[in-house]
């Protein structure tokens, strides 16, 4: 290991594929959480949780059981957990990411699996993959020919959720109005 810490961990939870023992710089296990801002020099390998920022001009590996609710600025972005952001997340022509996402703009012209919730807009380039399911709040769905989308979409999923609170509250309103009336 070139710096960082050491810590017990076998060899097959913690790499990637593309990823060996040597270049790991840094590992986040499952169970410890971060707030604020992470540099790193080489592979940081998150099993954790990180909120804030992520800053290396080389890889942040996340894996199956990580979550980074962060402003990501990296070189290399190799995920198989959970990402979270309200701003956009671009996978370019040669990232794969396998993972629950739940950002505002997704732009895709690699490859993408998992549960995928966009609040403003999806859009698959030429050589994009998108597969599983998906939930779109504002139905902004872009195509472009040769992309690639298989699965289930929900699109105007936020019209109806704002329905749905609305209707919620106009109930909880009328049922304060009977009780007032039937106390009196």
């Amino acid at each position: 290991m070139k710096g960082g810490f050491v810590m017990p961990f076998s060899k097959e939870s913690l790499l990637k594929d593309h990823v060996v023992q040597d270049d790991i710089s840094g590992f986040l296990a499952e169970g410890t959480e971060i707030q604020g801002e992470v540099r790193f020099r080489d592979v940081l390998r998150v099993d954790g949780k990180i909120s804030g920022k992520v800053i290396s001009e080389k890889e942040l590996v996340v894996g199956e059981t990580g979550e980074v609710d962060a402003d990501i600025d990296v070189g290399v972005l190799s995920i198989s957990g959970k990402v979270i952001s309200e701003k956009e997340l671009v996978v370019g022509e040669t990232g794969e990411v396998d993972a629950d996402i739940d950002v505002g703009v997704l732009s895709v012209s690699g490859k993408v699996t998992g549960t995928i919730h966009v609040k403003e807009k999806l859009e698959i380039h030429p050589k994009g993959r998108v597969l599983g399911e998906v939930t779109l709040e504002k139905p902004n769905l872009v195509i472009h020919e040769g992309g690639v989308f298989e699965g289930n979409i929900d699109m105007n999923a936020g019209k109806r959720k704002d329905s749905r609170d609305a209707a919620s509250r106009k109930e909880a309103e009328v049922e304060e109005i009977r009780r007032h009336s039937s106390t009196n």
